[in-house]
């Protein structure tokens, strides 16, 4: 099965309930997304071979490569502060970022034919960043910011969940299910 496209970063803030979510919101357009996984491996050796070994996860690291650093979006997910009158945005070392769940589509090929699989982290924190920058020179490009969130296990100790669909439009509708909404009481 081969990559052959990355879209749809979408999060919605985790509530309190560590179960449900808010809003389903576009974080950015998708550039680039990497996982880096931190495993926990143990080995047990007996009568001179190995017996058992076991590897866990610890915590993960998305690095997702984006078109707009939008000022709204993050202010909300990294704790920041928007100043009402002027819109400036502050930075403050208090500042707490929320816990959201991500999610996002990675269009493949199977067999000659066109899948599209959805990859979703239900508990992630993203870290504050500054995008770099670079005068045009000579020839003109872009310039793209990254931004990087830890990962963590939901209290169901899962931290991860991905399939893959047959259309852009399920696996559509598959990730926004995913991001579990809150019932309201009647």
């Amino acid at each position: 099965m081969a990559g052959i496209g990355l879209k749809h970063f979408k999060y919605a803030k985790l509530n309190s309930d560590g179960e449900t979510y808010g809003t389903v919101k576009t974080l950015a357009g998708a550039v680039e997304c990497k996982v880096a996984l931190d495993m926990a491996t143990a080995t047990l050796y007996a009568d001179d071979t190995i017996k058992e070994e076991i590897t866990v996860f610890k915590s993960g690291t998305i690095t997702a490569g984006i078109d707009d650093d939008s000022d709204t979006v993050f202010a909300e997910i990294l704790g920041k502060t928007i100043d009402a009158e002027t819109g400036l945005v502050i930075s403050n070392v208090d500042d707490v970022p929320i816990f959201v769940g991500f999610g996002h589509i990675v269009p493949k090929i199977v067999g000659g034919t066109r899948k599209y699989k959805i990859e979703f982290f239900p508990k992630v924190k993203f870290k504050p960043f500054m995008t770099d920058a670079k005068t045009k020179g000579d020839s003109l490009e872009f310039t793209t910011p990254s931004v990087e969130a830890t990962i963590f296990d939901n209290k169901d100790g899962d931290w991860e969940k991905h399939k893959v669909y047959d259309t852009e439009s399920e696996a559509n509708t598959a990730l926004e299910e995913l991001f579990v909404q809150p019932t309201t009481a009647e």
